[in-house]
């Protein structure tokens, strides 16, 4: 009888909820299928290729998405929504001139995952582009603000804001194209860090920029 009390009595080890299992294993599926998506593309890869390297079922896979395009649609919406919160939690608080460098240096970073591949395929598949203009627009959006905030406050000269985020947009797209890319001798990381690089700071060396207003 005691011995069934002290049985009864002894705390039993914690349990984690299962949900909070299949969370966590969905997670995982997610960051891992980012990866290879982001390496890869999604074209020319299969449901049968993702699950071996995975080392989990097709049925878990289709838990995630239907199809192979919707999965990689969930994943890359996945990706850019961390992308865009990254960016807007990096220029919250500080003052507009402050805040163009947090704002815009977590896209520079993050573009060094986008390979050729990918931007290849998603600029070939309708839902995946639409998705990526939207995101573009948000993000120019964001910078137009940013913009119009330091003409305002007189750090910047009286420029439009809206054609500056317009200029971003326009080239934002083309330097994403395969054959810019390759002409230019540039990846998609150094192309965007580069753009960003002139909407900063301009063609002129601060040096000829002093000559050029001297005379």
């Amino acid at each position: 009888m005691a011995s069934k009390t002290a049985s009864s009595s002894r705390p039993s080890a914690p349990v984690e909820p299962k949900d909070a299992l299949s969370i966590s294993r969905e997670e995982q599926l997610l960051e891992e299928l980012e990866t290879i998506f982001l390496r890869d593309g999604f074209r020319d890869v299969t449901v049968d290729q993702l699950a071996r390297t995975l080392h989990c079922s097709k049925r878990s896979l289709y838990a995630l998405a239907p199809s192979k395009e919707e999965l990689f649609l969930r994943v890359f919406d996945r990706y850019l929504s961390r992308l865009r919160e990254d960016c807007n939690r990096g220029a919250a608080g500080v003052s507009p001139e402050q805040a163009f460098v947090p704002y815009l240096m977590p896209a520079i970073d993050a573009a060094r995952k986008l390979s050729a591949t990918l931007i290849r395929d998603m600029t070939a598949y309708a839902p995946a582009n639409e998705m990526w203009e939207r995101h573009q627009r948000d993000r120019m959006a964001g910078l137009r603000t940013l913009v119009q905030r330091c003409v305002d406050d007189g750090i910047f000269r009286n420029a439009n804001a809206n054609l500056v985020a317009e200029v971003v947009a326009a080239s934002l797209r083309r330097i994403r194209e395969p054959r810019f890319l390759a002409a230019s001798k540039l990846s998609y990381r150094e192309a965007v860090a580069e753009l960003y690089g002139l909407l900063l700071h301009g063609l002129l060396h601060p040096e000829a920029a002093d000559r050029v207003n001297e005379g």
